[in-house]
């Protein structure tokens, strides 16, 4: 079985080597450092399905870390994710980020299987991957948090309570509800729309569509975190720009986003 070989290593270790083995090899974990500089005992979760399980084990600052999502666990795959632990509490694993990293407009306008595996770099701009964000919705009950800064400097953010994609074979369809915060609603009416893509559009869209990134996009188009990035250009009032019309509105393209994800029950 896939699982034995998995699972068997961790057999022949002492509660020791458990800390360094599974915490510090596969760099789930820096250290927990005694005066002598070893583990002074074993992290609460040896193996982190989340950004969350990594603070709950004293992990406080921003950046990449490696994650086992318990759906991968039996294979032994891990997933490198950006965690922001300062943000309303901290526990976030990223999924997406947008901003003005030198990257074309089109940065976002990729292919189905580009979307499914993701792109990018964790520390600058991103698409985590819809397997990825699939494997971690999809072991608990988790919230969104969607972080966007507007062309004039101003900030807001909109958080959904329960939120989580279903898997490729149901074209990775979204799922959320129970909105709030100050940015608004703007993605409600996509909840169980599929992924688009453009070589992959859903059933209402039409040729027109397809020039802006991958989203849960209706034929209402009232949100669209993935589209072209139009900062600062002399098409930033467009339909095709990175939209959420409850904040910025129809046509201005927002100069950054990030979208995150952390258990509803967190602390």
């Amino acid at each position: 079985m896939k699982t034995s070989l998995c699972f068997s290593v961790f057999l022949l270790l002492t509660f020791t080597d458990i800390c360094s083995a599974a915490a510090v090899k596969f760099g789930a974990l820096k250290p927990q450092a005694s005066k002598e500089g070893d583990c002074s005992k074993c992290p609460k979760h040896e193996r982190p399905m989340d950004c969350a399980e990594l603070m709950g084990n004293g992990v406080t600052e921003n950046g990449v870390y490696t994650i086992y999502p318990r759906s991968r666990l039996a294979s032994c795959k891990s997933i490198d994710v950006y965690c922001d632990m300062e943000t309303d509490g901290g526990g976030w694993t990223v999924i997406q980020r947008r901003g003005q990293y030198g990257n074309g407009e089109d940065y976002f306008v990729k292919k189905r299987k580009e979307f499914k595996e993701g792109f990018g770099n964790l520390k600058r701009e991103f698409w985590l991957g819809n397997d990825k964000i699939y494997s971690i919705t999809n072991q608990g009950q988790y919230a969104v948090r969607m972080d966007m800064k507007h062309e004039n400097g101003t900030s807001s953010f909109s958080r959904y309570e329960n939120f989580w994609i279903e898997n490729e074979d149901a074209k990775y369809t979204l799922r959320l509800s129970e909105c709030s915060g100050p940015g608004g609603d703007s993605i409600g009416n996509h909840d169980g729309w599929a992924f688009y893509t453009v070589d992959q559009p859903n059933k209402s869209e039409d040729e027109n569509t397809t020039r802006s990134g991958g989203w849960w996009r209706n034929s209402r188009r009232t949100s669209s975190l993935n589209g072209l990035n139009l900062y600062k250009t002399d098409r930033v009032d467009s339909l095709d720009g990175i939209t959420w019309i409850t904040f910025g509105g129809f046509i201005n393209s927002l100069k950054a986003t990030e979208i995150k994800v952390r258990p509803k029950k967190f602390h």
